[in-house]
């Protein structure tokens, strides 16, 4: 799934797709590739779905993929959006090399008021670009060893710089090229450089720089049911060493059909938990459900 270049693609965002100004580490899992305007980087423990240590041929693979695409609509609600997500696979033997990019932009008709009079106004309301670099070396046939970092500038986070760094280690409970079971445990290390907006706001207490260490947790499961059916879950704890009682649960989940060896059809679900939000106006849970339809050029 994740091996797919998608490069026209129709999306349909349900649900909530909220944010918050985290205090504890934002997270990486997704499965949701592409949604109006909601492209997230992969990461966690997607990379691994991809290529199963003891799959022949994931030794030596190179693969570069890209997505893009965009929602539009007009009338009495007004919204423009635009996705676009690249990533690179290199495996090597034992080593193996990952990067990928996304960024999402939208504008959309809000109502603002002015001189006491409610009106529509055309404001951009997505605006976001991310990017994860992360390197594996698997030492045993069940066993390997990471470093990820990830950035995000989001104007809506109010994030000049999100970045984290997490090593850890992964290690793989069922290694079927048809069922794979794997977990993950490490350490995250998240730096937030805060907007000026956001710093100078009279009516908010935000420090230009934040600073968090946490503990992290995954556990993913993928299984091709059949050659045309493929399921994919994961779900990533992330535990804040600093406040105790901080901590965030990101989960996400997908079906996809491939309907011929350059066509696919999936449904992703993603949700993102954080109890103690630093903005108390801020909703605790967010959910994002799509379906994507993918065309596959290489």
């Amino acid at each position: 799934m994740n091996a797919l270049a998608l490069l026209t693609f129709s999306a349909i965002n349900l649900g909530t797709a909220g944010y918050t100004l985290a205090q504890p580490p934002e997270g990486t899992v997704t499965k949701d590739p592409a949604t109006t305007g909601n492209t997230e980087v992969a990461g966690g423990g997607t990379f691994a779905a991809a290529a199963a240590p003891d799959d022949k041929k994931a030794d030596d693979a190179t693969e570069l993929n890209a997505s893009v695409g965009g929602f539009m609509s007009t009338g009495n609600a007004v919204a423009t959006s635009a996705t676009a997500l690249i990533n690179f696979r290199l495996r090597r033997g034992a080593h193996q090399f990952r990067t990928d990019v996304a960024g999402n932009y939208g504008r959309a008709s809000v109502p603002v008021e002015i001189d006491g009079v409610e009106e529509d106004q055309i404001d951009v309301t997505v605006g976001n670009v991310q990017g994860m670099v992360r390197y594996d070396w698997f030492f045993a046939k069940r066993w390997s060893m990471f470093l990820q970092t990830t950035g995000r500038h989001d104007r809506f986070q109010d994030l000049d710089l999100r970045m984290n760094v997490d090593p850890g280690f992964s290690f793989y409970a069922l290694t079927d090229p048809k069922q794979r079971l794997w977990f993950e445990a490490g350490y995250d290390f998240q730096y937030d450089l805060r907007t000026d907006e956001a710093v100078n706001d009279p009516d908010r207490d935000v420090d230009r720089v934040f600073v968090n260490h946490a503990a992290r947790l995954f556990g993913g499961y993928a299984n091709n049911l059949n050659e045309y059916v493929t399921f994919d879950t994961g779900i990533e704890y992330l535990q804040s060493v600093i406040d105790a009682p901080v901590f965030r649960v990101n989960w996400a989940t997908a079906l996809t059909a491939n309907l011929n060896n350059r066509v696919s059809l999936s449904t992703t679900f993603t949700l993102k938990y954080e109890n103690r939000p630093v903005d108390k106006t801020i909703d605790n849970l967010d959910t994002i459900t799509s379906v994507l339809l993918g065309v596959r050029f290489i």
